[in-house]
Order: C-alpha cells, then structure tokens, then sequence
C-alpha cells in the first residue's frame, strides 16, 4: 500500500511507543533514501518499496503506536517538512500554495488528534519530541541544532536547496506518494511482542538492551508504559550513560545466579527465559534493576558514595581506589563488585573495610598482570567470589558457630584457595616478573594502571599518569635506548648486548617523559641534564614533572648497577603496593569434600567419588567413568550442536572411532567420547568440553573422600581398563 495511507486522516495520531529506541538514522541512511527517489524521479517505475510499518491499537480512540517503522515514518516527515521550509524561504519552487496545505494538513497535522497539546500527526518519544515540534516553527533559531532530529532535517533541507535542485516541490510530493509498504495493523488481541521479535530476527539493528526495553515495556498498557519508563527506564538509561547492554548483562548474571555472564549476542533470549522463570513481575524487575544500577554506575564513574543516616555521602578515598581499578579497562571484576558494593553498602559496612575489599581485587589483578596472566580467564571467577563469601559466612551460622572475622578475611581465602589458571601469584613468582617482565609490549591500559601507581607511590600530590598518557603529554621512554649507539655501548661495557637484551623494556629501564623524540638516542648524560637542540635548550630528567623520571638523578651512570638498583627498588615498590593476602579463615570441616572443575591442581588419586552436583542439580555416583559420561551425556543432551562440533576437533570427542572401540563410549552418532583415560584426565577431559560449551567450570561440583591408596589404584585402574 502507498506510505500515504499510513499516515490516516485528521482524527489519527501516530505514536511511538515509550519503549522504542530514540531517532537514530544517520546522515548516510538519509543520503541513500534521497538517492533512491532521484533515481525513482528519473525511471518509469511506478513505486519503490520501503519497507513495512506495524501499527497496534493506542488505546481505545484512533491513534495507532508504531510498533515496527519508526525510524523510516519519522524520516519521510523530516523530508517534507524541509520541502516546505524550502518553498517558505523561496529557495524551491511549488505549483501552488494549496500543496503546501494539502501536505502539512494530510500528512503532518492531525488537526482533531486526542492530544489537546499536540495536534502533529507523529508524536516521537520525549527525547525527540520537542526538537521535533520545534522544526514546525521554521525559524532556525528555535531549532535543537544538536539532536538527530534537527540535523537529518537540516540534511534534507540542503539537498533540496542545493544547486541544481533534483526536485520541485510537486516532483518531490510524486515521489514520496510511490513508496509503498507492508503496513500490518494489529489489533488488540494481538500480541506486539512476537512481532516485533520476528522482524528483528532477521538482523535489523537493534541493541540487545533495546530488545529487553521493548521486552518489558511492550506487554503493559500504555499508562503503564509511560510510568515505567519514566519511573525507571530512562532512569537506568541515564545511570549508563545510555548504553545499558553491558549494564543489563551483569544484571542478569547476578540475578539468575550465573558463574559467567550470558553472551551478548544471547542476552535478549536468556532474560525471556529468566523472566519466565517463577513468572516474574515487570514492574518488580525495573525497580530491582534500578536499585542494581546504582551500584554499576559509581563503579563505572568510580565515583563511590556510602549510606549514613539516610544520606548518600561521596568516600574520596573509595572513588580514588575505583579509580585505579578502572583504569585496567576491564568489566570481568563488575560482576563482584556490584554485588559486593550493594551488600557491603546495605550491610553499613565501615569505609576502611571497602577499601581493603577493593584493594584486595587490585592486588590480585595486579600480580597476574605483572605475571603475564590473562584478566579475561578470571570471568567465573570474578562471578562466584561473593557467592563463595556468603556462603562460608553461612556454613558457620548452620554449624551454630560464631564468625568474627571480616569479609575481605574471607575473600582472602577464596583468592588464595584457587589454583591453576585462576590462582593469584605467590611471592617468588611475583617478584621475579616484576623485574623480567616486557612491560613495554603491555597493553595500553595495563601500563597506565602499573606506571600511575608506581609514578604517586607513596605522595599526596596525585598526577593523573592515565590521562596525561592518553593525551599524549606523557609517554613512556627507553633509558636506555633501543638501538645501541657507540657511546651506549661504551657506557654499559664489554657486557653491553647481554645487558641491553636483558633489561631493554623492563621496569627498570623504563619511565616517564614528556620529550621522547628529543632525547631519545643521547648519552644518559644528556638525557639526565639536557642539552641544546636546535638552538633550544630541551630540559633533561632533572625538569621533569615525574618522579618516576626525577629519582634517575641519584645516578651518575647507566650500567648493569643503575639497572639492577633501580629494579630492586621498583621491586619494592610493587611488593609494599600489592602484599600477599593474608587470612585467619578456616572453613567450617565438611565429612564430604566438595570439589569444583575450577580446582585444577585437585588429584584424584586416593579420593572416592561419593556424587557429584551439574547445573544445581544432584546426582549419586561412585565410578569416576560413569560421571564422565553422564555429564558428557548431560550436555549433550542440552547443546547437541555445540558438542557436535567439539567432536569435529578430535580432542576428548571425536565423530569416528578409530581405534579399540572399548576405548570409546558413543554419546550419540558422530559424537564419541575417548573414554581410556585416568581420573585426572577425566577431570581435564570435562574442563576442555566446558570451555568448548562456554560452561563456568563451578557448574560442576565433585563430592569425595579420602579412600586408602590400594583400593583407590585398584578402581582407577578397573575404570580406565573399560
């Protein structure tokens, strides 16, 4: 049908729904509508299909919401009211004053529209509705310069007055009445939801959290609608600086009570799923979510505010600790510190014990980073650390023992208590990075956070080392060089290419300048006093702002001593700042041990298998063989595809038997699993098919207990002979 008729008669208001997104065509969504109906203008066709427009019921009157088509109803009026701005102005030229009415009053004017205070056919959402309505003035002093709304029509408007002009008003008008649309009319027994998700499954560019708003706000009547989303949404929007997908994930994390977050491209599904569960209450849910949202945004703004005496009260302190735990540029740790803030902050939790909550997660970021340990791995961890607090916390209030210790005592067990891939670095090892470790390769963020530590160690006069990297105003710099000169390699000695490849990019090497390329290659002797560089007198380390920089005054030299000496007292440094954690916890003794998959330096051996718990649920087994192949068998059945294509690697699975088929056990075809392996394997068997799945490995717990050594090799050996 022709895009005209949506537009309906003087009684019909076209709304668009609180829920939808703001207006969001860019410049070159705009450009290639126009060049479309130039090239409409020029060819016989008789029309050009633009797209389809769903409209439901706006109560019980005429007006319709504009369920799916926003972006391209809001567009087409954008247009014609630049037209006739154009006419207005004398820069266009129309067959007569009388279209110009025609227009304005058909398509833009809904002269007996319901709304008493606003009688224009398209009523945008708030933030787009007054810099709409202000284009009908035609006075570009009125006009919001800086919304989409304004600067789309501003585009129009100098197409259509460009030289040489493609259209005369009257062309223009004959064009846009040839686009047609799909236009489906609901009606009130319809339901909007499933709509909207079958035209956005296929790959119209919606956010996930965008999916979710429609999601919650859609289903409710339309006052509902507006309460929610002015009682809650906007403030949530607001509260991320309107983008919330990642807000929203970390939500739904803790709320579902996952062990690693749900994948983006995911989020939407999973939160209908959650919602389903118990039949969660809209409402109830955005009123949650704001309260969380608090909680991400002083995270994200580090800007950390405790509860006294009913008044929110800014911790300097706290928000400077934030801070430097922002500036590693990394979200894994959000999940923990939302949870933990909203507890500690509800708990009435003394600031000195947030503080060593949070410089405890510092420590163990830090260490890892120094030790070339990935941050990204720690994902689950970070999603069960105050799970496994509260949890010890209540396992002495079951036991009917008292606990005094504090929660960053215990925190610090359940740091130190993990082990593999997730353990924090002991001493030896820390130690030994710190002054071997490239930090000169280190990424970005990485070095901002290490070097603006190390540059305010220990001083009250705080130099934002971040930003002034970030703008370019500090740079990292070489002490010694990276190519060896003649006089370098006379200054470090016959050892020089020993000592250079040793320590070029490490800690003790490197610090902090604002003259990089001026200085770069001379004599440390320059480099300490400055010299004159083309006829200007470019200041040394001793003008330097840095401190880092300032303390290479103590040498006279730059040898294999200056670099050992000033490693060691970076060295220092790094140990006073990043302590390894102490705790006085012990946990409640347990007649079962309970084991996760994430405890990879657990040994089976002498250990009987009593259960096991996957997924929540509990299951009784005493054959390490039989719980590989039904947690295999588990989920498979949950993901077939996904363990499908695991087999396709031929590693623990495979999709052909091509040995001693007793080796195997069939999951399904095309899928076998390499069973002739011992209990440790097993173990390493699982944690490989859970990475494969994306499963948290504490989605597995084991149930054991010490069994003597003759009888636990006779069983092992039973099992692996299967």
């Amino acid at each position: 049908m022709p895009l005209q008729q949506v537009w309906g008669n003087g009684r019909t208001q076209l709304v668009i729904p609180v829920y939808q997104r703001n207006y969001a065509w860019k410049i070159e969504n705009c450009n290639q509508l126009f060049a479309d109906l130039v090239k409409l203008k020029d060819s016989r066709r008789s029309g050009h299909f633009f797209g389809s427009i769903v409209t439901a019921p706006a109560g019980s009157g005429l007006d319709r919401l504009i369920i799916d088509g926003q972006q391209r109803l809001t567009t087409t009026s954008l247009l014609m009211l630049a037209a006739i701005k154009a006419v207005k102005d004398g820069k266009m030229k129309a067959s007569h004053e009388g279209l110009l009415e025609e227009i304005h009053d058909n398509m833009l004017w809904a002269k007996y529209g319901s709304h008493p205070s606003h009688k224009f056919k398209l009523l945008p959402i708030e933030q787009d509705r007054v810099a709409y309505d202000r284009l009908f003035s035609y006075d570009d002093e009125q006009f919001i310069h800086s919304s989409k709304i304004t600067r789309n029509f501003n585009f129009f408007y100098d197409k259509l007055t460009s030289t040489p002009n493609p259209f005369t008003f009257d062309e223009l008008f004959d064009v846009v009445d040839k686009l047609q649309v799909i236009c489906i009319d609901l009606d009130n027994d319809d339901d909007p939801q499933l709509i909207f998700e079958s035209l956005n499954s296929t790959g119209l560019a919606l956010e996930e959290a965008d999916k979710i708003r429609n999601y919650l706000l859609m289903s409710l009547a339309p006052a509902e609608q507006e309460e929610c989303f002015k009682e809650y949404w906007r403030k949530i929007q607001s509260a991320t600086d309107d983008s919330p997908t990642m807000f929203l994930r970390d939500y739904i994390t803790i709320s579902d009570n996952l062990l690693r977050p749900v994948k983006l491209n995911g989020l939407y599904f999973h939160w209908k799923k959650y919602m389903a569960q118990e039949g969660r209450e809209r409402k109830t849910e955005l009123a949650s979510m704001l309260d969380y949202v608090r909680y991400y945004n002083m995270i994200s703004t580090a800007q950390i505010s405790l509860l006294r005496d009913g008044q929110w009260i800014k911790s300097k302190r706290l928000s400077k600790k934030m801070a430097q735990l922002r500036n590693l540029d990394t979200d894994v740790i959000n999940v923990f510190l939302i949870s933990f803030l909203k507890y500690a902050i509800e708990a009435n939790f003394s600031e000195d014990e947030i503080w060593k909550v949070l410089d405890l997660v510092e420590g163990y970021l830090a260490r890892r980073i120094i030790c070339s340990m990935s941050s990204n791995s720690l994902t689950q961890t970070f999603c069960a650390l105050h799970r496994d607090v509260l949890r010890s916390i209540t396992e002495y209030e079951k036991a009917g023992r008292e606990l005094t210790l504090p929660y960053h005592d215990i925190l610090a067990y359940h740091i130190l208590r993990r082990e593999g891939n997730f353990r924090i670095p002991r001493d030896e090892m820390f130690a030994e990075a710190i002054l071997t470790r490239n930090v000169y390769q280190m990424p970005k963020s990485a070095q901002h956070f290490l070097f603006e530590r190390l540059e305010n160690f220990n001083h009250t006069e705080f130099i934002d080392v971040k930003k002034l990297m970030q703008n370019g105003d500090a740079t990292i710099e070489h002490i010694m060089p990276q190519t060896l000169t003649s006089e370098w390699r006379k200054e470090l000695g016959e050892d020089a290419e020993s000592i250079h490849a040793q320590y070029l990019h490490t800690f003790a090497n490197l610090t902090l300048t604002g003259v990089n390329s001026e200085l770069s290659n001379n004599s440390f002797s320059d480099k300490k006093n400055g010299k004159i560089v083309n006829g200007q007198f470019v200041n040394g380390y001793q003008g330097s702002i840095y401190r880092l920089t300032q303390e290479l005054m103590a040498y006279d030299s730059w040898g294999l001593a200056g670099l050992q000496d000033r490693a060691e007292k970076i060295k220092d440094k790094l140990m006073s700042l990043y302590p390894m954690p102490q705790t006085s916890y012990k946990p409640v003794p347990r007649p079962v041990e309970e084991i996760s998959l994430e405890e990879e330096e657990f040994n089976p051996t002498n250990r009987l298998l009593l259960g096991y718990r996957l997924f929540g649920e509990e299951y009784q087994q005493s054959y390490w063989i039989d719980m590989l192949i039904n947690v295999v068998r588990e989920l498979y059945r949950r993901d077939p595809d996904a363990l499908g294509a695991a087999a396709r690697k031929d590693m623990w699975l495979h999709e052909k038997m091509t040995d001693d088929e007793k080796k195997y056990q069939k999951i399904d075809e095309g899928c076998y699993l390499w069973k002739h392996v011992n209990n440790r394997n097993k173990l390493s068997c699982l944690r490989y098919i859970f990475d494969e799945l994306d499963i948290a490995y504490g989605e597995l717990i084991l149930y054991v207990e010490p069994q003597s050594p003759d009888s636990a090799e006779s069983v092992e050996s039973a099992e692996s002979a299967e």
